[in-house]
């Protein structure tokens, strides 16, 4: 089982969102992000812990600003939420599920 699809996913899908932006507004930040989503994503892909660490983060802070537009009445900026809420949702999720794995292998070693 491979964990970590959905934030994966998602960070990607971020990523692609945003390079839209970036071909739309013709903006070299857009771009930045875009790139660093993908990175991201590949790295929470394949399960590298300064990534997820990196995305946890990362997601978190997207989360607020991304909050605090919706707030503004910025609704568009529910899209944003909702995906940042689902990469948070995943990762703490797989952390949980390894934190539980290292103390079954401590107990049981």
């Amino acid at each position: 089982m491979r964990r970590l699809r959905v934030a994966s996913s998602l960070l990607f899908l971020s990523g692609f969102l945003l390079l839209y932006y970036a071909y739309f507004l013709s903006s070299p930040v857009y771009l930045t992000f875009a790139i660093f989503n993908m990175g991201l994503a590949y790295g929470v892909g394949i399960e590298n812990k300064t990534a997820i660490k990196v995305a946890l983060v990362y997601a978190g802070v997207m989360f607020f600003f991304s909050l605090l537009f919706l707030i503004a009445g910025n609704l568009m900026a529910f899209v944003e939420v909702a995906i940042s809420f689902f990469i948070i949702h995943d990762i703490l999720g797989y952390i949980k599920a390894v934190v539980e794995e290292e103390e079954t292998e401590i107990e049981g070693g």
